[in-house]
């Protein structure tokens, strides 16, 4: 039997795949021809709400891009299985943070892939022992 949190996670986890699906399928059928009518018709949202979606994509393309909160996502939306989500995430070939603003002491820090790991862990949707498996294959061992 599922516990309320496995459900609340499902849940969480189909909605943003979905949303996902839904930017890469307008690139892909902006990239294909299909007018913003063609799309908004076939997806069931308003033409407004698909040029939205592609100005989005035009102004941030990595949107569209794998990321391990997506693959994270996948294993709780139960599109693939714990084997291969923390097999993709021990081999990822992370990023980590690094200053917005190199000379500003004060400034933002631009996030990193690795970031989304800590955040998975933090928000309960990766456990500590899955966190410490990828932290351990990420770090090594020295960073216990």
């Amino acid at each position: 039997m599922q516990t309320i949190q496995s459900r609340l996670s499902h849940n969480y986890a189909v909605r943003e795949i979905n949303k996902l699906d839904q930017l890469r399928l307008c690139a892909q059928a902006n990239s294909e021809g299909l007018t913003q009518t063609e799309i908004a018709r076939k997806l069931f949202v308003s033409q407004p709400e698909v040029h939205r979606i592609l100005k989005r994509i035009t102004a941030f393309p990595d949107l569209l891009e794998r990321t391990p909160h997506e693959v994270i996502l996948e294993f709780h939306a139960e599109r693939i299985e714990h084997d291969s989500m923390m097999t993709e995430l021990i081999n990822w070939p992370y990023t980590f943070s690094t200053n917005a603003e190199p000379n500003n002491p004060e400034g933002q820090l631009a996030r990193g892939s690795w970031d989304e790991i800590l955040d998975a862990f933090h928000r309960d949707l990766i456990d500590a022992v899955d966190y410490q498996r990828v932290r351990d294959a990420v770090w090594g061992q020295e960073a216990r």
